[in-house]
């Protein structure tokens, strides 16, 4: 992410620059939606946690003291959300009614893909989702921050609070623990 970007678009937001804001979201939506998916496992609901984390953005801009840091305060506020959410929709049974309807469940050919394999790589797909969903919460965090949101060692540590060793063993453990509950599938 252009983190100088990001952080003189912040003082224009706070300057009165609606446009900024807009700018800010764009730069970032695609990524606080992908976070959001690998939490709650449906696009609807992941389209509305992102719009939820950046509603909590607009209001909540104001705290950030050090515009620099915007990625990270984005992240963690974004990670808040996400785990809050998902708490409230397992309480509710949300992920245990899956529909039979779910998009992931249709078969969307790529060109010059034959069903076999389509259907090979989106059970691949969901059996690595399921799999990521099954580690302990803070393993899922490292793997999500690292492996699929591609963040640096350096902003996962500042986004945890955690020391950058840390960070590096927990996603050492946490790569270990998905590669044994895979070993078995794939």
């Amino acid at each position: 992410m252009p983190y100088q970007e990001a952080a003189q678009l912040v003082r224009a937001f706070r300057q009165g620059d609606q446009q900024a804001f807009n700018r800010l979201v764009a730069l970032y939506q695609r990524k606080i939606y992908n976070l959001a998916l690998g939490y709650v496992k449906q696009e609807d609901e992941a389209k509305d946690l992102a719009q939820d984390i950046f509603v909590t953005v607009f209001r909540q801009i104001d705290k950030l003291k050090d515009e620099s840091k915007f990625g990270a305060w984005l992240y963690q506020l974004a990670m808040n959300h996400c785990r809050n959410r998902y708490q409230k929709l397992r309480r509710r049974g949300f992920f245990s009614n899956q529909s039979l309807d779910d998009t992931e469940t249709g078969l969307n050919l790529s060109s010059g893909a034959t069903p076999e394999k389509e259907y090979e790589r989106q059970n691949t797909s969901r059996l690595v989702r399921e799999a990521i969903a099954s580690l302990a919460p803070a393993e899922k965090e490292v793997i999500l921050l690292r492996d699929l949101q591609e963040l640096s060692y350096e902003e996962i540590s500042e986004i945890l609070g955690l020391p950058m060793g840390t960070v590096k063993s927990k996603l050492n453990r946490a790569r270990l623990a998905l590669k044994n509950r895979l070993k078995h599938f794939l």
